[in-house]
């Protein structure tokens, strides 16, 4: 991750960061928060098809999971879902909880 952050699973670093931030692009309609914002992404989520972005235009909300579609097109608001975060500390303090869930203390 570019920030330096140890990723926890299902946290990984993206393999390919273009494509999701191409996909990000097709899918926000104009009502969407996103839109015409540029972001660029950070990770995803292996076992779902979520993907944490730094937005670069951020007035107040730097960072976000998008919960991207494929669709390959525009999808009605709320899609694609998205939950924002105001620091890449709160996003790490969310990665922790989620990997506490997803290892369910077996690893």
């Amino acid at each position: 991750m570019r920030a330096n952050v140890k990723l926890l699973s299902p946290w990984i670093e993206p393999h390919s960061p273009d494509g999701l931030e191409l996909e990000l692009q097709r899918e926000v309609a104009p009502e969407h928060a996103l839109h015409g914002k540029s972001a660029t992404a950070l990770a995803v989520a292996r076992d779902r098809d979520d993907v944490l972005f730094a937005v670069n235009e951020a007035d107040s909300l730097p960072y976000a999971v998008v919960h991207l579609t494929w669709s390959g097109k525009a999808e009605p608001c709320p899609w694609p879902a998205t939950r924002f975060f105001e620091s890449l500390e709160q996003w790490i303090e969310c990665m922790k909880a989620e990997h506490e869930d997803y290892t369910c203390g077996c690893e």
